[in-house]
């Protein structure tokens, strides 16, 4: 795996999983952007003679090249959000806890962080033709901390995801009973 920074590490935590979402997401949004990429080029085709007759008077031709210009602008502005949002949302489970990492628009991020011997129920779910097709869903995680549940939301291979959580949650619990009784013993 590579190199991950890992926010507020604790000693000899390593990395088990590192999970964005399922690249078929990325795609979807893309294609939809390009669709709408696509409307100046119809619009141009459906209608020629009005959009020529706007193009040859000097206003025309300049407020048509600005309208162009800004709706191509702020079309790779909503790209680039969909891009940021996929790459940005993480979530990390490492040998100690869950970390999940979410990215709401440009300037904003939630992070949220649980124990993994808190974990109380990990559950897969995938729903629709394409998530079954594809094999990617959800996966929520039921804890006994301040923040109730963590979804993992859209990512690939779920069952395996809450599968390997929960034998690491339970491998956790038992780690921290045994220690317990091997301090209650000192």
């Amino acid at each position: 795996m590579r190199k991950f920074y890992l926010p507020h590490a604790l000693p000899n935590e390593k990395i088990i999983l590192l999970i964005r979402r399922h690249w078929f997401v990325l795609f979807i949004r893309l294609m939809l952007w390009a669709a709408i990429g696509l409307i100046p080029i119809a619009l141009g085709l459906l209608l020629p003679g009005d959009l020529q007759r706007a193009a040859e008077s000097t206003v025309g031709y300049a407020l048509l090249a600005l309208g162009i210009s800004l709706y191509y602008l702020y079309l790779w502005l909503f790209i680039f959000n969909a891009f940021v949002d996929y790459y940005l949302d993480v979530w990390i489970v490492t040998n100690e806890r869950i970390i999940n990492i979410e990215q709401r628009g440009l300037f904003s991020r939630i992070a949220a962080e649980q124990r993994l011997s808190r974990i109380q129920d990990v559950a897969a779910e995938t729903v629709g033709f394409w998530p079954t097709f594809l094999r990617y869903g959800e996966v929520r995680i039921q804890t006994a901390g301040e923040k109730e549940r963590f979804n993992f939301r859209q990512v690939p291979e779920p069952n395996d995801i809450a599968r390997k959580i929960s034998s690491l949650a339970q491998l956790k619990r038992h780690y921290e009973q045994v220690k317990e009784e091997h301090d209650q013993l000192q």
